[in-house]
C-alpha cells in the first residue's frame, strides 16, 4: 500500500518500452491504449492504489441510498513480444484528482521494477484554428535533446514554444528525466469546438488513428488499424452532415440579404447571438449526436 501501486504477476521482460494513456478530450489517448491492449492481447498485472490519488469518487444514488462509490481507476498491462518483436508495458488510467506528483512517481516507480527504458505519453488538447476537414498533426516533446531526431524521423513536429501550467505528461516526463528514463510526449490537437462537446459526442478517433500511427512508425509495432480507420470514417462522415445541416439552418435564418453584410461584421454577428441562440445551437447538435449508433 505504502508504494502506491500493486502488482500481481510481475511480468519478466527483455528492455520494454511504457505507453501512457490518461483520460483527456475527445477520448483520444485512453482509445489508443485501449486499441493497442486489444490489438496485442496485453494481459492486466498491477493498477494504482486509487485512495491516495482520487478526491472526487463516481458515485450512484437510487432513492436518497447511495449504492455505488468508485475511485480513481487505471491498470497495467504488458505484452510480451508484440508485432515488431517489442515488449510492451500499458498503462491506462483516469486523471487523478488528488497528490499529481506522487502518481507521476508511482507510475514511474512500476517502470523501474520492469526495467523500462523509454516512456511514451499519448495524449489530445482542444485548440483553435484546427478543423475536422484537415488531418490533425501530432506535436512532439521530449525530456532530452538527443530525442527530438526521433520526432523528426517520426514525421512528429517538435512543439515549438510553451510557458505555462503543465499536466500530469509534464510531471511524467521531467521525472523520468531524472531518473535517466527516455520520454517522449505525443499531443494531437483536435478542433475546439470537438473538444467542447459534453460525453459522448467529443469522440475524435481520427486524432486515436493518427497517434497509433506514431507509434507503429517509432516502435515498429506493425499494429493493424483498419478498425480505427473504418471508426474514423463514420465519426468524419456524421460531423459533415451535422456541419452541413448547421449550415444550412443558420442560411435560412439570416434576416437580412447577405451581400448587405461582409466578411468585416462576422465577429459583430456572432455577438448578437442570444443566449437562446446559443442553447438552440448546442440542443442542434446534441439532437444530432443522439441519433448516432452507439
Amino acid at each position: 500500500m505504502g508504494s502506491g501501486y500493486v502488482l500481481s504477476n510481475m511480468p519478466d521482460l527483455h528492455n520494454p518500452r511504457l505507453i501512457v494513456g490518461v483520460a483527456d478530450v475527445g477520448h483520444v489517448s485512453l482509445r489508443a491504449v485501449d486499441y493497442l491492449k486489444n490489438k496485442l492481447g496485453a494481459q492486466e498485472f498491477g493498477h494504482i492504489e486509487p485512495r491516495r490519488f482520487s478526491m472526487a469518487p463516481w458515485v450512484s444514488v437510487r432513492d436518497g441510498v447511495i449504492e455505488e462509490f468508485e475511485l480513481l481507476r487505471s491498470s497495467f498491462s504488458f505484452c510480451k513480444d508484440a508485432a515488431g518483436g517489442k515488449d510492451l508495458v500499458i498503462f491506462k488510467s483516469e486523471q487523478p484528482t488528488a497528490r499529481p506528483y506522487e502518481y507521476a512517481e508511482a507510475v514511474l516507480d512500476v517502470a523501474r521494477e520492469l526495467g523500462v527504458s523509454r516512456v511514451y505519453i499519448v495524449g489530445s488538447f482542444g485548440a483553435a484554428g484546427v478543423t475536422h476537414l484537415e488531418p490533425p498533426a501530432v506535436l512532439g516533446v521530449v525530456n532530452m535533446a538527443h530525442l527530438r531526431e526521433l520526432l523528426v524521423d517520426g514525421g512528429i513536429q517538435p512543439y515549438p514554444q510553451y510557458k505555462g501550467i503543465g499536466t500530469i505528461h509534464s510531471s511524467l516526463l521531467w521525472f523520468a528525466k531524472e531518473r535517466k528514463v527516455e520520454g517522449v510526449g505525443l499531443w494531437c490537437p483536435i478542433p475546439h469546438y470537438v473538444a467542447r462537446l459534453p460525453l459522448p459526442w467529443n469522440s475524435y478517433p481520427r486524432a486515436t488513428l493518427c497517434l497509433v500511427d506514431k507509434l507503429n512508425a517509432m516502435e515498429g509495432l506493425q499494429i493493424e488499424t483498419g478498425e480505427l480507420q473504418r471508426m474514423t470514417a463514420r465519426t468524419e462522415d456524421e460531423m459533415r452532415k451535422l456541419y452541413d445541416q448547421l449550415y444550412e439552418e443558420a442560411k435560412d435564418e439570416l434576416v437580412f440579404p447577405a451581400a448587405e453584410e461582409g466578411a468585416d461584421h462576422v465577429e459583430d454577428g456572432l455577438a448578437r447571438m442570444s443566449d437562446e441562440d446559443v442553447k438552440r445551437m448546442m440542443k442542434d447538435i446534441e439532437d444530432f449526436f443522439r441519433k448516432r449508433p452507439q
